[in-house]
């Protein structure tokens, strides 16, 4: 039984936070709200791009909430500013992967701070399905083809994804990258692989935001339903999985709760916050 009185709440977005209308609906806003008011503190960890981010929450009337984007790589306290984690790909990572996505022909994208290049490779390159805000305050930068690509990688890759329509070729990837070195793999979802900097993912990111506030990890609750949110799942003293969640986010996670059809983060922050 945990003990300790939870001090910070991170929180995944797709499949997690978000229903399936993709919004944060007002069971979730309401509970938030009165996590907040409870003096708990809030951080949303998404492998999306921070502007993306911060325009759900600001569209929500989500106050005080901290933004660990792209799988943690780069993070902020109140976004657009107070960024404490920028952690970026080694260049001889980078290259590698780049070679090994064009020789299988996959369309992937570079994400750097709230940039995103995009190359085609016949599967979902539309910008619409690389995030859902790219309007208004502090909307990310989209951009298109290998040389925007190289441009903005050159500046500091923060995370690579790539995305095709065959298992088999996610999974022949996957293979390729694990022995990279400086790489670390995960994915959120059964057809795309997220390229990480080594040693950092969303676990890594919700531990430095606890640690800026003072706090263990006995302290943190995590809710997340997919195999990236598994190193928060597994650091936080309350991880909870959904009820949607992967086989992976549940082994790694302490309780599980309702889908996000039937929101439940409001049920986790009731049952074990409020």
């Amino acid at each position: 039984m945990h003990t300790k009185e939870i001090r910070l709440i991170a929180m995944d977005m797709d499949g997690t936070l978000l229903d399936r209308s993709q919004r944060i609906a007002p069971q979730e806003q309401e509970a938030l709200k009165a996590a907040r008011e409870k003096g708990v503190a809030l951080a949303i960890c998404s492998g999306r791009m921070p502007g993306d981010i911060a325009r759900f929450l600001r569209d929500a009337g989500v106050q005080d909430c901290a933004v660990l984007s792209l799988n943690g790589a780069y993070c902020l306290t109140c976004p657009p500013q107070g960024v404490f984690v920028n952690e970026t790909l080694q260049e001889s990572a980078l290259k590698q992967c780049v070679d090994a996505m064009l020789a299988a022909g996959v369309t992937f994208g570079c994400f750097s701070q709230n940039r995103l290049a995009v190359v085609p490779g016949g599967f979902r390159e539309d910008r619409n399905e690389w995030g859902t805000h790219w309007d208004g305050f502090y909307a990310p930068e989209y951009f298109y083809g290998l040389d925007a690509f190289w441009r903005i990688a050159s500046e500091g890759a923060n995370k690579l994804l790539c995305m095709a329509h065959d298992e088999a070729v996610i999974a022949g990837l996957r293979r390729t990258f694990e022995p990279i070195t400086g790489l670390s793999v995960t994915s959120s979802w059964v057809l795309n692989l997220e390229l990480m900097p080594a040693g950092v993912n969303k676990g890594t990111a919700v531990a430095a935001m606890a640690q800026k506030l003072g706090l263990d990890a006995g302290q943190v609750m995590a809710i997340g339903d997919y195999d990236n949110d598994v190193p928060m799942l597994a650091y936080a003293g309350v991880g909870v999985a959904m009820g949607n969640a992967s086989p992976a986010a549940r082994s790694a996670a302490s309780f599980t709760t309702l889908s996000n059809a039937q929101h439940g983060v409001a049920e986790a922050i009731r049952r074990y916050v409020l």
